[in-house]
């Protein structure tokens, strides 16, 4: 399956956790959301680690992305985003995620939630 014709997001990978950045004005349907996880699969492999999302462009997520689960290995999940909606947003979604969930106004807020309760 390649829709990846055209980019769609960037990917930063650290140690114990990734920063996801989706591009602005994209619908992230299933599809595209498991390229995105393969990706990350394929990097952590079996280790736990935590997914920041930055949501600095704005974008729509379809309801099935969140209804498919998410790896066992995934710890956390924190949702960065200046925008009041998307905090809105970020508070319904979590509804649909049962493990660690934080919402932060700025990347290094994120970064700190993660060295702070996820690595030993």
């Amino acid at each position: 399956m390649s829709l990846d014709c055209e980019k769609f997001y960037e990917l930063e990978f650290y140690n114990s956790f990734v920063i996801v950045t989706i591009f602005k004005n994209v619908l992230l349907t299933l599809d595209k959301a498991n390229i995105v996880r393969e990706e990350i699969k394929s990097y952590y492999k079996s280790k736990d680690f935590i997914l920041i999302t930055n949501r600095k462009f704005r974008h729509k997520v379809t309801r099935e992305v969140f209804q498919q689960g998410y790896p066992s290995n995934m710890k956390g999940l924190a949702v960065v985003s200046k925008e009041k909606t998307e905090r809105d947003i970020a508070f319904i979604q979590q509804k649909l995620y049962n493990k660690s969930f934080a919402f932060f106004t700025c990347l290094e807020e994120a970064k700190s939630w993660v060295e702070g309760h996820f690595i030993h």
